[in-house]
Parts: C-alpha cells; sequence; structure tokens
C-alpha cells in the first residue's frame, strides 16, 4: 500500500473500538503505527483489545464511552488529548443495530434509541473534536456508514428500518460536514462496510444469515487504511465490498453463512 499519509505516530480515537468492526479498525491503526484511543461503552472489551495492541508493543488507552451523552463524549475527547496531547483521527464506529420489523411496528422509543447512537453520537463526537483540529488547521474524520444504504440492495437483505435510515443520515452528515471544514484542513470522508457475522448480529432472527454472503470482522481493515493513507481529499465514500472486488481479495473476506 503507497501511503500518500503516514500514520505513523499520529493519534486515532475508535469509537465503539471493543468488538467487531472497531476492534480490528483500532488494531489496524496501532499496526500502521498510529497511537490509539479504544473507546467503548464496555470499557472491559475496550481493555481487552488494548491489552492485545500493547503486545504487539504499540500504544493504546482504553476509555468508556457512551457517544450519545455529550458530557461522556467531551471527556472521552478531553483525556484523549490529556493523554496524548493532539488527535489526528477520529473514526466514528460506534453504531446499534436497532430492531426489525416494518416502520409502523416500531415504538417512538426503539427508533429513538438507535438514532441517539447513530447519528447524535457522531454528531456529538464530531462537534466535540472539531474545534481542535480547527486549532491545528489539520485533521481527518471518517464516519463508519453501511452499504445498505444502497439502492441494489432489496428489502429482504435490509435487516433494520432505523438503522438503515440512520446510516443515511450519516452520509448526508458525512457530505455536509466535508465542505463546511474543508476550510480548516480537515477532511472528512465515509467508509461502508458490508453485511457482516459479528456481534452485531446477535438479537437476529435464526436463519437470517443463512445462504447470505457475509464478510468477515477485519473486512474493514483495508478500506479504513485506503482512506486514511491513500484517499486525497475530502467526501470521498469508499464501499468496503467494491474495494476488495476490485484488488481481487473478496473471497479472502467473505463466505456463505450455513
Amino acid at each position: 500500500m503507497s501511503n500518500l499519509f503516514s500514520l505513523e505516530g499520529q493519534n486515532a480515537v475508535v469509537t465503539g473500538g471493543g468488538r467487531g468492526f472497531g476492534e480490528n479498525m483500532s488494531k489496524a491503526v496501532a499496526r500502521e503505527g498510529a497511537n490509539v484511543v479504544v473507546a467503548d461503552i464496555d470499557l472491559d472489551q475496550a481493555e481487552r483489545v488494548v491489552e492485545a495492541i500493547q503486545r504487539d508493543e504499540s500504544t493504546a488507552l482504553a476509555l468508556e464511552v457512551d457517544v450519545s451523552e455529550e458530557s461522556r463524549a467531551k471527556r472521552m475527547v478531553d483525556e484523549a488529548l490529556s493523554h496524548f496531547g493532539q488527535v489526528d483521527i477520529l473514526v466514528n464506529n460506534a453504531g446499534i443495530a436497532g430492531p426489525m420489523g416494518e416502520l409502523h411496528t416500531l415504538s417512538v422509543e426503539e427508533w429513538d434509541q438507535v438514532y441517539s447512537v447513530n447519528v447524535r453520537g457522531l454528531f456529538i463526537c464530531c462537534k466535540s473534536i472539531i474545534p481542535h483540529m480547527i486549532d491545528r488547521g489539520s485533521g481527518h474524520i471518517v464516519n463508519v456508514s453501511s452499504s445498505t444504504t444502497s439502492a441494489g440492495f432489496r428489502i429482504d437483505f435490509l435487516r433494520s428500518f432505523p438503522y438503515t435510515t440512520s446510516k443515511v443520515c450519516v452520509n448526508g452528515v458525512s457530505h455536509f460536514l466535508s465542505m463546511q471544514v474543508e476550510k480548516y484542513g480537515i477532511r472528512v470522508n465515509t467508509l461502508c462496510p458490508g453485511l457482516a457475522d459479528t456481534h452485531f448480529q446477535e438479537k437476529t432472527p435464526a436463519g437470517y444469515l443463512k445462504g447470505r454472503t457475509c464478510w468477515k470482522p477485519d473486512h474493514t481493515v483495508g478500506p479504513l487504511l485506503h482512506v486514511l493513507t491513500e484517499v486525497e481529499g475530502t467526501g470521498n465514500v469508499v464501499i468496503s465490498e467494491e474495494w476488495h472486488k476490485e484488488r481481487g481479495t473478496a473471497d479472502r473476506f467473505s463466505y456463505i453463512h450455513d
């Protein structure tokens, strides 16, 4: 991989970094030489990932955060700045899947819960870190969306109405924000992973994944590093399946669920 932007010595915050895609993202940027804040609502999981990173002689810090609460997200940023001095990269990966069902069967509480993390949480984390990045005149925000927002997905492939629509909002926030903060030297790009068999699917009905092509948790590593080190400019969207298909590596990261 040719690096336009080296991660060596940079400081990254990965939300939802304790499991699944977030765990693999945290470990990947650490392997590239970045210092990593592994932030997760489950501190035990974040500490487990940090211990693994430290065994590889990389630097990492575990922090507990509920991104939907402004005071806790701001404290996460403050602690990251206190520990590392600056934050170069924010990966907004924290998210929840939400319930299945048609819109009229969902409660307002179920809808609000998904949007409070997937959209409100992303907004709060960006709001908390951008003033620091403006002061420094640089920074990179990567917002994790979903390939389920693509027009090619059929209704039987979509798990959760609030989840997918919240990720459409993530795309919109990313697009608008990328234009708004470009003048400050801040880049904003979007990563869209595919359907993956991770803890995210714990509450899906039995058989939901049967016969489907699923991605392994480390499927996001190549596309994320591509976004962080090879993608120039701002406002770009990288769909992980397309990235792997273009490079002939899709078979290494996908399998048919039995």
